[in-house]
């Protein structure tokens, strides 16, 4: 197995469950388990995929993965604010979050391959 997608995985687990912890000591969003899984799942693939990706095709098919990651995170968001109203603040506030760090970790990631 490839070591920097073994060190990613390691690190994107820790840090989605160090989100989760850190969330239910502030707030009790109520889908934080799918959310944070969801968006776990998405991140890995996204870098699953960008590993295996040539380098002449590495930033375009990198803004594809953000466009289509932005889309499929917009519907999912607005289905959960859809099915609870009345949690829809906080689980809207988690998924913020959760995206910005999870999308930050893979991004640090992406960063160090293209040096």
């Amino acid at each position: 197995m490839n070591k920097g997608l073994l060190v990613f995985t390691a690190v994107l687990v820790f840090l989605t469950i160090l989100i989760g912890v850190v969330t239910t000591q502030i707030a009790s969003p109520s889908f934080l388990t799918l959310i944070l899984s969801s968006l776990a799942v998405a991140t890995w693939l996204v870098f699953f995929f960008m590993q295996r990706t040539k380098q002449e095709n590495f930033i375009r098919n990198y803004l594809l993965t953000i466009v289509l990651k932005l889309i499929a995170g917009g519907i999912f968001i607005f289905v959960l604010i859809y099915a609870d109203e009345p949690g829809a603040e906080a689980n809207a506030l988690v998924f913020m979050v959760a995206y910005f760090l999870l999308t930050s970790l893979e991004v640090g990631f992406l960063f160090s391959r293209m040096k």
